[in-house]
């Protein structure tokens, strides 16, 4: 029998004790330094993909919507959801104006950025030229707006079609601007080839279903000053009419009640690329949404419910909530057998707490997420907002589905512009957002 050896057993619980004492300092440097948790890593993860050069900004050019909408359909699937139709894709077809190619634009003699100086209306229609600028300040349309037919001939302005109609929308009060938008739709443009609006504010781009007959640019800065103002211009652009599009949509089996239904949305498209040099990321709307709803899959999958939970990602909200539109015409499941449905919509922040819209319309599980959010002390604040036609949860209200819309208040102001990008977006409170929407669908 071997004599034991309780030195070299010391030695080595010594070394053990030491890994270990070693391990403990790892992972307190690693709390300390504030890591991510892995909800947040994947959300990273996802919001990186889906703003990405690639994806086009997940609009209608290059088929940047049809490739976020496989890269969700591929984590639908790793997460284990099934799928109501075989490839968990709803296909629908939309109108919208897209710009492919070039956008340049020159105000006396100096090239502007596409994006940063200036934007193409969504709806505004091809232009290419040099032309001459008509300078229409407040005083002139405060007199002539009911007479807009006539504007430019009574100002003597000869070939209207041949120039373009510059004009200060700072100068105009929020009505006076709406009246004034009216009239230049209503004229084209007061019969000139186009408009160029002049504001000190933010540039904000939107999508369009139209396409005018004339060009309209918006710039930042303040109006000209010289009396003779020259632009040169040229874009492409081009109505896209019956393109295919999808929404994506997975499910969680219910364990008890399958056929009963608690569901999360949100809007995977953006506004896409303008021209061939500037796109639009989209991070915090809608990656952001998207990024959540794939978290909650992964939950789910993993946690399943007495209820089925479904996740449904759509296109065409940038457009007028196109996708939940169809969805609700053609749903996969009965409609009136949703128990409750929440859509998430700009969820990349949440300094301030979070908005609930359709909190005065259910109002009792309204109180039931302010009261766990209390319980647990998660997000500064659940702010209660009337009902509000302004993301996917609408349609499904007019279908008298019980739904709150939610987004996060504070951080970041970049929207619509680009500048909403996943470096830039900090997720300030998404793990407590992610864990009161888990704590509050467990309550079903």
């Amino acid at each position: 029998m071997r004599k034991p050896n309780f030195t070299g057993n010391l030695r080595s619980l010594i070394i053990n004790f030491r890994s270990l004492i070693l391990l403990i300092c790892i992972q307190l440097l690693w709390c300390s330094a504030g890591a991510q948790s892995p909800a947040i890593i994947y959300a990273h993860q996802v919001i990186d993909i889906l703003t990405s050069k690639e994806l086009h900004g997940r609009g209608y050019v290059d088929s940047g919507d049809y490739k976020a909408a496989r890269f969700i359909r591929t984590q639908m699937m790793e997460a284990g959801l099934q799928s109501f139709q075989e490839d968990y894709f709803q296909p629908f077809t939309l109108n919208t104006t897209i710009f492919p190619g070039a956008i340049h634009l020159t105000l006396n003699r100096k090239e502007l950025m596409p994006g940063k100086d200036f934007l193409v209306a969504a709806s505004s229609n091809s232009c290419k030229g040099k032309f001459e600028c008509i300078a229409l300040r407040k005083n002139i349309l405060d007199t002539t707006i009911y007479a807009v037919h006539e504007l430019l001939t009574k100002l003597s302005i000869k070939r209207p079609s041949e120039k373009m109609v510059m004009i200060s929308k700072d100068e105009f009060t929020k009505d006076q601007y709406v009246v004034l938008k009216k009239a230049i739709s209503e004229t084209s443009a007061f019969g000139a080839r186009g408009i160029i609006e002049f504001s000190e504010n933010k540039l904000t781009w939107n999508a369009s279903e139209d396409q005018v007959p004339f060009c309209y640019l918006y710039v930042k800065g303040a109006f000209p000053d010289k009396k003779k103002t020259t632009v040169k211009i040229n874009i492409e652009s081009r109505l896209n009419l019956n393109y295919k599009t999808h929404n994506v949509v997975g499910y969680v089996r219910g364990k008890e009640a399958p056929d009963s239904f608690i569901v999360f949305t949100a809007h995977y498209d953006h506004l896409g690329e303008m021209g061939d040099g500037v796109y639009f990321p989209g991070a915090n709307d809608n990656a952001s949404g998207i990024s959540m709803v794939l978290n909650l899959a992964r939950y789910f999958s993993n946690h399943p419910l007495r209820y089925s939970v479904v996740f449904i990602c759509f296109s065409g909200e940038e457009l007028g909530l196109l996708g939940s539109q169809h969805y609700v015409s053609n749903p996969l499941f009965p409609l009136e057998a949703i128990k409750f449905l929440i859509n998430l919509d700009i969820v990349g922040t949440g300094d301030e707490g979070i908005k609930v819209v359709n909190a005065t319309e259910f109002p009792n599980e309204f109180e039931a997420i302010v009261k766990l959010n209390d319980q647990e002390q998660l997000m500064k604040q659940v702010s209660p907002r009337g009902k509000a036609a302004n993301s996917d949860h609408y349609p499904f209200y007019l279908k008298q589905v019980p739904c709150f819309f939610i987004y996060t208040l504070g951080g970041i102001s970049a929207y619509h512009d680009i500048y909403d990008r996943a470096e830039t977006l900090p997720l300030t409170d998404y793990d407590d957002l992610l864990e009161l929407l888990i704590r509050f669908t467990n309550n079903f």
